[in-house]
């Protein structure tokens, strides 16, 4: 299923239970450029969902080269058939 970008307002007011079912997001490392698509019911079961995103991208970590420092992150959700459903 293709994504598509979203935006869901500034990036420091984005809470944990903004994110639903189709978002995923996608973490980037600045230093390797390894990318990582984090699908919502991680954030869900890790973090509380009062927690602001930004909090959390404190503890994202590289799973290449193990940076913890600005980590890069953007939210895309997923895009469905345009056409009619049919029964």
């Amino acid at each position: 299923m293709p994504y598509e970008p979203m935006t869901r307002g500034l990036k420091f007011q984005i809470r944990v239970e903004d994110l639903t079912g189709r978002d995923v997001v996608v973490v980037t490392c600045p230093v390797c450029h390894w990318s990582c698509n984090v699908a919502s019911h991680v954030f869900y079961a890790r973090y509380h969902e009062l927690r602001k995103l930004i909090d959390v991208a404190k503890d994202m970590k590289c799973k290449r080269c193990q940076n913890r420092k600005d980590m890069v992150w953007r939210i895309e959700r997923a895009v469905g058939p345009q056409g009619p459903r049919l029964a």
